[in-house]
C-alpha cells in the first residue's frame, strides 16, 4: 500500500500512513480486536486505498491474460472483460501467490456471458445491465420501494413531508438516469412523475378537483426546478434521457483516452448533464410563461426569487421555522399557481382568481403583522453584526414619524436608517408584464425586470417622502409579498451578507421566506 500511494497518489502519503500505519483497534460486541491487515471496514477512504494499492497487481494481471482481456475497476469492484471463458481459473492461478497483496474469494467471484447477460441481466455498480424485461423488472422494483415510502408520508406533518419528498425520495434514484439505459422504459419514469405529483396534490390539500388546464399548469411548475419558480421536483421522464446520453458521452471520452475504443473516430466532446437540464429547464419556464396571464407570471417571477423559495429548504428546528399544514398548503398553491377552490369570495362577492386573497378590501390584510414579523427578524440578525448598534422603531426630526430600524456604532453599516415596505404586485399601480409586443430577449428576464423596476420606483417615492434624520442616511427596505426586491435593497442585502457572521445571514432569509408564507396563509381561502 505504502509503495502503491507514494507513486501514484502522493498527496494521500500522509493520510494513508495515519490511518495504517499502526494496528486499529477494531470494537466486536463488548471486544477490543487489533486489526494490522486489510483495509479498515468502514473506512471512507477504504475503497480508494484498496483501488490504489491493487493498481500495480491489476496492470500485472492484465498483461498476463493478454490484449484480449480488458481489466476496468471501480474503487474496489473489478469487471474483467474478456474472449477466453477460462478467465477466471486463469487469474485465480495468477492471484495464487500473492496473497500478501490480495485474497481472492472466489464464493464473490462469477464468469457470465455476454449472452447470459442479455437474457438474464446482470447487476453491477447498483445498475442493471440487460434485455428490457430484466431492466423494467429491476426499475419497477426501486420504484415501488420509493412509493412505500411516498405512503408513509401521510402520517407526518407537510412541513416534514415535504422536505423528505423533495430532498430524499426523489434523489433515491437519480443515480439510475446516468447508469441504467431507460430509454424503452419511459412509461415507468411517468409513473414516478404521476407519484410525485399525487403527493404534492395531497399536501395542498385543494377542496375540489383541479381543470384539465391546472391539472397540466401544476405538473409543468412541479418539475421546474425552484430556481426558475417551480417546485423542484425534476421530471424523471424529461432528464432520464438527457443524463443517460451525457453519461454516454463521458464514459466513450474516458474509454478512448484509455485506448479501449475500437472506432477510428475519436468521440465528440462530451456535454455535461447540468448544461443540457438547464436548456430544457429554460425552454420548459419560457413555454409556460407566454401562456399565463400577468398575475400569474408575477407569482411565478416572486417564486423564482431567493426570499420566495428559501422556505422550501427551512428545517424546522425552531418555533419559527415551523410552517403548519395550512401554510404548507397556502405555499403549494402559490407554487402551482391556483387560487382558492371557492370561485367567488365569501367577502367582498367577487370572482377570487389567484392573487385576490390578498387584494379583497373586505378581508384583514394582516399588513402590519407581516412588516413587524419581517422587522423584528432584520433587527435580530443586524444585532450580530459585529460593532453594530441596532435600534428598533427609532425617531425622526419629523414629528412622530419614525423609521424601522435604526444602525449606529462602528460598524460598515453604521449610520443608516432604514424603512421597510412590503408591497404587492397586484397593486392597481404595478407595472403590466403582458405587453402587445413580445419582448426580444426572454421572456423570464423581461417579467423580471417590469417587475423589479416598479419597485425601485416605489422604492425612489418612498426616499423622497422620508423623514429627515441626523447624523445618517436613509436606505428603503423594498420587498413584494411573494419576496422579491428592489435593487438598492438587493445591494444592502450584500452589505449585509457580507457583514453579518457565517450562517446568521442564511437564517435571516428563510425566516423571512418563512413569515412571507405565513402571511399569505391568513388570506388564503383553501
Amino acid at each position: 500500500m505504502a509503495a502503491a500511494v507514494k507513486t501514484h497518489a502522493p498527496t494521500l502519503w500522509r493520510t494513508c500512513k495515519w490511518a495504517y500505519g499502526d494496528s486499529s483497534d477494531l470494537v466486536c460486541g463488548d471486544k477490543i480486536l487489533h486489526s494490522s491487515q486489510g483495509v479498515r471496514q468502514g473506512d471512507p477512504f477504504g475503497p480508494l486505498f484498496f483501488s490504489i494499492t491493487l493498481r500495480p497487481t491489476l496492470n500485472a494481471l492484465s498483461q498476463s491474460l493478454g490484449p484480449s482481456t480488458q481489466a476496468l475497476a471501480y474503487l474496489d469492484d473489478i469487471y474483467l472483460f474478456s474472449n477466453d471463458s477460462q478467465v477466471l481459473s486463469k487469474t485465480t492461478q495468477f492471484l495464487a501467490d500473492k496473497q500478501h497483496i490480495i485474497k481472492l474469494n472466489e464464493k464473490k467471484c462469477k464468469l457470465i456471458s455476454f449472452d447470459e447477460i442479455r437474457q438474464d441481466g446482470f447487476k453491477m455498480l447498483g445498475t442493471m445491465v440487460g434485455g428490457k424485461e430484466k431492466r423494467a423488472e429491476f426499475l419497477e422494483g426501486r420504484i415501488r420501494k420509493e412509493m412505500a415510502k411516498v405512503g408513509k408520508l401521510k402520517d407526518l406533518p407537510h412541513q416534514h413531508a415535504l422536505l423528505l419528498l423533495c430532498f430524499c425520495i426523489q434523489q433515491n434514484l437519480r443515480h439510475l438516469q446516468r447508469s441504467l439505459r431507460s430509454d424503452d422504459l419511459v412509461d415507468l419514469w411517468e409513473r414516478l412523475d404521476t407519484m410525485l405529483w399525487e403527493e404534492v396534490k395531497r399536501m395542498r390539500m385543494r377542496q375540489r378537483e383541479d381543470t384539465v388546464e391546472e391539472e397540466a399548469l401544476g405538473r409543468s411548475l412541479t418539475k421546474l426546478p425552484a430556481r426558475l419558480g417551480g417546485l423542484g421536483l425534476l421530471s424523471f421522464k424529461d432528464v432520464a434521457p438527457l443524463a443517460y446520453r451525457s453519461a454516454a458521452e463521458a464514459s466513450d471520452t474516458l474509454l478512448d483516452n484509455l485506448g479501449l475504443l475500437s472506432s477510428p473516430e475519436e468521440p465528440p466532446t462530451p456535454v455535461p448533464q447540468r448544461t443540457r437540464c438547464a436548456e430544457l429547464w429554460e425552454s420548459q419556464q419560457e413555454a409556460i410563461l407566454r401562456n399565463l396571464g400577468d398575475t400569474e407570471r408575477k407569482r411565478l417571477t416572486e417564486n423564482a426569487s431567493r426570499l420566495g423559495r428559501s422556505w422550501l429548504s427551512v428545517i424546522p428546528y425552531l418555533q419559527p421555522l415551523r410552517l403548519s399544514n395550512v401554510e404548507i398548503a397556502s405555499g403549494l398553491h402559490d407554487r402551482t399557481l391556483v387560487g382558492s377552490s371557492i370561485p367567488v369570495c365569501r367577502f367582498c362577492g367577487s370572482d377570487s382568481p389567484l392573487g385576490h386573497d390578498e387584494l379583497c378590501r373586505a378581508r384583514n390584510p394582516w399588513t402590519q403583522r407581516r412588516h413587524n414579523a419581517i422587522n423584528r427578524v432584520i433587527y435580530q440578525h443586524l444585532k450580530q453584526i459585529q460593532g453594530a448598534t441596532v435600534e428598533i422603531e427609532p425617531h425622526t426630526l419629523s414629528g412622530q414619524r419614525r423609521n424601522d430600524l435604526r444602525v449606529r456604532g462602528s460598524s460598515a453599516l453604521a449610520f443608516t436608517d432604514y424603512d421597510l415596505k412590503v408591497y404587492s404586485l397586484g397593486d392597481r399601480d404595478a407595472r403590466s408584464t403582458v405587453t402587445p409586443c413580445a419582448p426580444n430577449g426572454k421572456l423570464a428576464d423581461f417579467c423580471l425586470d417590469r417587475c423589479v423596476n416598479w419597485l425601485d420606483k416605489v422604492g425612489q417615492v418612498v426616499s423622497k417622502n422620508a423623514p429627515k434624520v441626523t447624523g445618517g442616511v436613509f436606505k428603503p427596505i423594498i420587498l413584494s409579498t411573494g419576496g422579491l426586491m428592489s435593487r438598492s435593497t438587493a445591494d444592502e442585502w450584500k452589505d449585509w451578507r457580507d457583514a453579518m457572521p457565517v450562517g446568521g445571514f442564511e437564517k435571516m432569509e428563510k425566516r423571512i421566506g418563512v413569515e412571507l408564507v405565513k402571511a399569505r396563509a391568513r388570506t388564503l381561502v383553501l
